[in-house]
C-alpha cells in the first residue's frame, strides 16, 4: 500500500509538470508544484467476535472494534540530517456506520523537525511519554491489554476518584496541544519530554478561583535489544481542581518497565503508582510472557492494583491469555480470554473495544472470550 501510494503521488507530480510544460505561456507557468519526497499511507483494521459477561449483566455477544485507525505520514530533507516530519492519524470503527470515521486527526497526529543527531520536536496531539513506554511487558491485545487496563488506571480509576470530584481518571493520556521532544538514541537509551498547556482554563466564578491544568512528562528507556527497562513520569496540576476553600490537587503516575526478549520468546514485567494527590493512591503491577512456535505465538498476562486506601477494598486482579496465528507478516487471526476479578468495592471493568458495558457493579466478575482479525498496512 505504502509504495503504491507513493507511486501514485509520483505519477500526479508528473501529469502537473506535464500540465504545466502545456501552458507555459499561461498564468501557471511559474508556479512551483511542491509534491513531499516521501508520503504513505497506513493503517490497522482490528476487529473481534466477543463473548462478554459483567456478571450482573446478560452474556451478550459483540462484534468489537479494538482502535481501528487510518493515517497519512510524510516527511521531506532540508540538508544535512533534517528532515520535515507530519502525521494525521484518526480513529476508525467499520463494525458502526454512524461512527466510521471518529473524527479527522483524532489519535496522533503532529506537523515536526526531526534529525538523527539532535532528537525530533513535534506539536499537536500524541501520546504522552509514560503512555508510550511499554517494553515487553506489553505483549497481549484486544482485552488482554493488561498494560491499559491494570498499569495505567483504567481499571481502578473509580477508587482513586475522591468523594465523587472525579478529578482523577488514569494515566493512560494522548493529550491535545502538546509540545514533545524525544532525543537521538545514545547507548541504546532514549529521552523524551512534553509539556501541554491548557488552553482552555476557566476564569473565577463565585465558587473557584481562576485555575490552569498544564500537563507535564518525562521518560527514560534503555533497549539493547536483548534487555530493556524504562522509568516515566507525569503530573497534571488542578486534576481535582480547586474551590474558593480548597486548593487544586496535582495527580501524579510513575511506571516503571523491564524485560527481556530471547529468540522466540519474551517477558516483562511493569509497575506503576498512581496518586490523585487527595488521599487516594493505587500501586499496580502485571507480569507478561510470550512463546513463539513458527506461525503461532501464545501470550499470557497477570496483574494487580491495590486498594486505594488502607481498608478500601477496592483492589482487583485480572488474568489474559491469548493465541495468535500469523497468516504473513501483516495479518493475524487470534483468539483471547481475560477476566477481571474485583473485590467487594471495585468496580474495574474492560475498556479497550467499543462496546463493552462501561458500567460494572462493585465486585462483579468481568469476563470476555473473543476470536479477532488484525490487518496492519
Amino acid at each position: 500500500m505504502k509504495t503504491s501510494f507513493r507511486k501514485t503521488m509520483t505519477s500526479v507530480a508528473a501529469l502537473l509538470a506535464m500540465g504545466g510544460a502545456t501552458y507555459s505561456t499561461g498564468a501557471f507557468a511559474d508556479t512551483p508544484v511542491a509534491v513531499p519526497a516521501s508520503v504513505s499511507l497506513y493503517g490497522r483494521l482490528d476487529m473481534a467476535m466477543e463473548l462478554n459477561n459483567n456478571t450482573n449483566t446478560p452474556s451478550r455477544y459483540y462484534l468489537q472494534n479494538f482502535s481501528s485507525r487510518l493515517g497519512v505520514k510524510g516527511e521531506k530533507a532540508f540538508g544535512g540530517d533534517v528532515k520535515g516530519i507530519f502525521q494525521l492519524e484518526t480513529g476508525a470503527s467499520p463494525d458502526d456506520s454512524t461512527q466510521t470515521v471518529k473524527g479527522l486527526g483524532n489519535r496522533n497526529s503532529f506537523v515536526g523537525l526531526s534529525s538523527d543527531a539532535l532528537g525530533s520536536v513535534i506539536v499537536g496531539t500524541y501520546d504522552m511519554p509514560l503512555k508510550s513506554m511499554e517494553g515487553t511487558a506489553t505483549s497481549l491485545w484486544a482485552e488482554g491489554d493488561l498494560q491499559e487496563l491494570i498499569i495505567h488506571g483504567k481499571g481502578s480509576k473509580s477508587a482513586t476518584n475522591t468523594a465523587g470530584v472525579g478529578g482523577f481518571d488514569n494515566i493512560h493520556t494522548r493529550k491535545n496541544n502538546v509540545m514533545l521532544f524525544t532525543s537521538p538514541k545514545f547507548a541504546d537509551t532514549v529521552a523524551k519530554l512534553a509539556y501541554s498547556p491548557d488552553e482552555a482554563s476557566p476564569v473565577a466564578t463565585a465558587t473557584a478561583p481562576a485555575y490552569t491544568r498544564p500537563m507535564i512528562g518525562a521518560s527514560l528507556y534503555w533497549d539493547n535489544g536483548m534487555f530493556n527497562a524504562g522509568y516515566a513520569y507525569q503530573s497534571q496540576e488542578n486534576a481535582i481542581v480547586p474551590t474558593n476553600t480548597t486548593t487544586g490537587y496535582t495527580e501524579t503516575g510513575v511506571k516503571m518497565t523491564a524485560g527481556v526478549k530471547i529468540d522466540n520468546w519474551s517477558t516483562g514485567v511493569a509497575y506503576s503508582t498512581i496518586d490523585n494527590g487527595n488521599t487516594k493512591k493505587t500501586n499496580n503491577w502485571i507480569i507478561s510472557g510470550t512463546y513463539t512456535m513458527g506461525k503461532t505465538t501464545l501470550k499470557a498476562s497477570y496483574g494487580a492494583s491495590s486498594e486505594s486506601s488502607s481498608g478500601a477494598a477496592d483492589d482487583l486482579t485480572a488474568t489474559a491469555l491469548e493465541a495468535d496465528y500469523a497468516m504473513d507478516k501483516d495479518f493475524t487471526v487470534y483468539t483471547y480470554w481475560a477476566q477481571i476479578t474485583n473485590s467487594k468495592n471495585a468496580k474495574g471493568t474492560f475498556a479497550a473495544a467499543d462496546n463493552f458495558p462501561s458500567v460494572a457493579k462493585a465486585g462483579d466478575t468481568p469476563s470476555v472470550l473473543g476470536l479477532g482479525m488484525r490487518y496492519n498496512f
